[in-house]
């Protein structure tokens, strides 16, 4: 397989080239437009080479990814409906990590320390949004690096010399009315040559699981300066403060600091009545000891974050234009943990140590730790100009991943002793990682054959280089990345595309730092059978096909297939070892993966007033060579369902009332119940049903009131956390 595709590549890439302008969309990319309220029929866009829909804000709607979760190909993993900032989120099987998530074209990825790098949806909440495009699969080749799965892109709504505002807010809940709310409003206008465009939002939620509150605020300026010849200067800048309890948790198994272990009595009895029964959470990096792990009321992380941004952008002759643009991230995580004397006794029990409960008492402050999160630069360069019939582009990309120190302003030692060999409790503060580097080419070039026949084909090269604290050498890789695709338009209604790739994958900065521990010859931090074995980045190769008839303007119908063999898949979680007091340790090690699948999808307007939509998927995965799971209890990768469809309804019934319904099935997923044991479980397959009626007052003001998971549903994303039951709620949105 591996030489075939490397031989379709070689052979499309070198398809002469010819003929006259292509189209520049494809049957991979996805459109999501936040429709304004005046808007009111099927969007004229809808055409061959692209899946655009009109999308209402509507039901909790806090930010991006409430938009992608009715699609069958995006899968999601939370443990908390709102607030998660963990691995949520997987595209044809490529979690976060492997997706590309940009605001106006920049990444707003976290570069992650020591727990992980993320996408935190959070920190781009639909304050200004007007655009979101999804790009599945890795065919891009200006998004190449970290864009195995696809990339997301978010677009602001643009200022225009009439001024646009917006209000937007909601309240709702599952046990009280008030159990969350969300506000948001926007503003854009143009002033001559200055343009503004500026989004404000708020969000709160009560914890449905134990002691997992959320709040958060966001602040989204962007200034556009119209400049002579033709330029134009955009200065961007994203603030959010997040607060998020940690998840308490609410099994009576006397085990509050280990991994879930289903096999013990009391596990699936609560602690607190008032919640439902559910595993806990622990703050991320470290040693994992008590004042880390053994969770007590009000403990919370708050995040601040910064992202600051600018664009040049110089348009000259008729067709051709440049863009230098630059980025800087800033982001703290301030975490503080307070006593639960109880619980700390438990963990006493099964680990005898010094801990005198006497010294410390329930509620006491017992960790406080601020973490430099993200401290990372970079800037781009591309060009492109239109001459011949040929969209050239090409550019140049440098990233430095940049992690900060962590400081422990306080811990109790007392509460933090733990093992047989009665540590101090004592927990040191620590200097700044090092720093990697990434670095990028692309050259791309679009083209009609034909009338009929377009191709699309790029080179990309992707290098980073790393030196692992502590060890004596330097860590560099680079790989070149061809990818081709051909669009082929059979009929005015039918058209169809073939993509075909190579793609690349450079370790995270938590992925570098968790293979040097756990590669070192320190025994104290190791994992035995990964000692002396580097981390590699990923080489993906993959096929993308889809095929897409239209009816006429009332819908279409499209099926869309695809295949990526990963060679050195990185796997980043905590593993087995044989050392006291946790008997794990976080690693990130290579295997050898494979994802395949394949959707059929469509809309169809049955009468002038109502559209139905569904779709469903089918996709499985294969691991091998995996050093954790020798035997190969599970021959698959963690939480990628089997099948996933949906069904909706769109009724506009008059001119002010609208009703949507939605049905949602998610098939089996397979995870380990533990790092101790490698034993498969299995999460049960679930349907939800949604609805929401709005009515339309105006031109200006639209009301609503919505519910879902109406069949109140019991069922978990992620093992051990419930997922919400019925829930409901009611919004009001007002544009001008």
């Amino acid at each position: 397989m591996k030489l075939a595709l490397s031989l379709c590549l070689l052979a499309v890439v070198a398809f002469p080239q010819a003929g006259i302008a292509a189209g520049s969309d494809n049957l991979m990319q996805d459109v999501f437009v936040l429709d304004p309220i005046k808007v009111t029929g099927r969007m004229e866009e809808d055409n061959l080479d692209r899946t655009t829909a009109i999308v209402v804000e509507k039901n909790r709607s806090n930010n991006v990814a409430d938009y992608l979760v009715r699609d069958p190909e995006i899968s999601f993993k939370r443990k908390a409906a709102m607030g998660d900032s963990s691995d949520i989120i997987s595209i044809r099987g490529m979690e976060s990590k492997r997706i590309m998530l940009n605001l106006d074209g920049r990444n707003i990825s976290s570069t992650g320390m020591s727990g992980g790098n993320y996408i935190d949806f959070g920190t781009i909440p639909l304050d200004n949004i007007e655009k979101i495009e999804v790009i599945k699969g890795g065919s891009s080749v200006e998004y190449g690096n970290s864009a195995l799965g696809g990339v997301i892109n978010a677009y602001t709504r643009r200022p225009t010399e009439q001024p646009y505002f917006s209000a937007y807010a909601t309240m709702g809940g599952w046990k009280d009315f008030y159990d969350f709310h969300n506000v948001r409003g926007s503003y854009a206008q143009k002033f001559n040559a200055i343009g503004l465009s500026v989004g404000l939002s708020h969000q709160h939620a009560d914890p449905f699981l134990r002691n997992n509150d959320y709040d958060s605020f966001h602040f989204n300026p962007k200034l556009y300066v119209d400049l002579p010849w033709r330029a134009e200067l955009t200065l961007g800048y994203n603030y959010s403060q997040t607060r998020r309890g940690l998840i308490r948790s609410n099994r009576n198994d006397g085990n509050p600091a280990s991994d879930a272990n289903p096999d013990l009595p009391g596990y699936s009895s609560a602690i607190d009545s008032n919640y439902p029964t559910a595993s806990g959470e622990s703050f991320a990096g470290g040693s994992p000891t008590p004042s880390m792990t053994v969770i007590g009321d009000g403990a919370h992380w708050t995040k601040y974050r910064h992202l600051m941004d600018f664009t040049y952008r110089q348009d000259f002759l008729e067709t051709a234009y440049f863009e230098v643009s630059g980025f800087k991230n800033s982001e703290s995580r301030r975490e503080k943990n307070y006593a639960d004397v109880d619980a700390r006794m438990q963990l006493q029990t099964k680990n005898p140590n010094d801990f005198n409960p006497s010294k410390t008492q329930n509620g006491d402050l017992v960790l406080d730790r601020n973490v430099i999160v993200d401290n990372t630069y970079g800037f781009k360069f591309k060009t492109g100009v239109t001459v011949l019939g040929h969209e050239l582009m090409t550019g140049v990309e440098y990233k430095r991943l940049t992690p900060g120190p962590i400081t422990v302003e306080y811990v109790d030692e007392n509460y933090n002793k733990a093992g047989a060999n009665k540590w101090t409790g004592k927990m040191d503060s620590s200097e700044a990682g090092r720093p990697a580097t990434v670095t990028g080419a692309f050259l791309a070039d679009k083209f009609s054959i034909t009338d009929s026949l377009r191709l699309d084909i790029g080179l990309r090269y992707d290098s980073f280089s790393y030196s692992p604290e502590g060890q004596d050498k330097n860590l560099f890789n680079s790989q070149l990345s061809p990818k081709a695709m051909v669009t082929y338009d059979f009929t005015e209604s039918q058209s169809a595309s073939l993509a075909l790739y190579q793609n690349y994958r450079t370790p995270t900065i938590p992925e570098l730092y968790w293979n040097s521990q756990a590669s070192s010859r320190d025994a104290t931090v190791n994992v035995p059978y990964l000692v002396g074995k580097d981390i590699k980045p990923e080489t993906a190769r993959g096929i993308d096909a889809a095929y897409k008839y239209s009816f006429g303007g009332k819908g279409f119908l499209k099926l869309s297939g695809f295949y990526y063999t990963v060679q050195d898949y990185i796997v980043h979680k905590p593993v087995y070892v044989n050392r006291p007091q946790s008997y794990q340790a976080w690693a990130a090690y290579n295997i050898d993966a494979e994802i395949y699948g394949a959707t059929l999808s469509g809309s169809y307007d049955l009468l002038d007033n109502v559209t139905v939509n569904a779709a469903i998927t089918r996709q499985d995965s294969k691991k091998t060579n995996d050093p954790a799971d020798p035997d190969g209890v599970m021959d698959r990768l963690e939480y990628i369902p089997d099948w996933k469809g949906t069904l909706g309804t769109t009724w506009k019934i008059n001119e002010q009332f609208t009703l949507d319904t939605v049905l949602t099935y998610v098939g089996q997923r397979n995870y380990y119940v533990n790092t101790a044991q490698l034993r498969k479980g299995t999460l049960h397959d679930y349907a939800t049903l949604g609805a929401s009626l709005s009515y339309r007052v105006d031109e200006h003001l639209t009301l609503e009131a919505y519910a879902d998971n109406i069949t109140n549903t019991q069922y978990e994303e992620a093992w051990g956390y419930p997922a919400l039951g019925i829930n409901a709620g009611v919004s009001i949105r007002w544009e001008l």
